[in-house]
């Protein structure tokens, strides 16, 4: 198994983060451009939004796999 080499301390993880959830939560071409151009500045960039994408696939599988053993359908976004 291997781990992470980001951490949400790191600030490039913070801003895949960010520039991630800002793109889900209101979609924009806008929003899109400025994720492309961060993501263009650092090789870096690439690996944090990679690992910030791992979180966010984790946590949604545990919200749905809660939900299953639950009984219930889980709402998913």
């Amino acid at each position: 198994m291997s781990f992470p080499r980001h951490r949400p301390s790191d600030p490039a993880f913070s801003m895949a983060w960010r520039l991630f959830r800002e793109l889900h939560d209101a979609p924009s071409p806008e929003r899109a451009e400025q994720l492309v151009a961060w993501l263009g500045q650092d090789p870096g960039h690439v690996r944090a939004l990679d690992e910030a994408l791992t979180l966010w696939a984790l946590a949604g599988a545990s919200v749905v796999e809660a939900a299953r053993e639950a009984g219930a359908q889980p709402l998913l976004q």
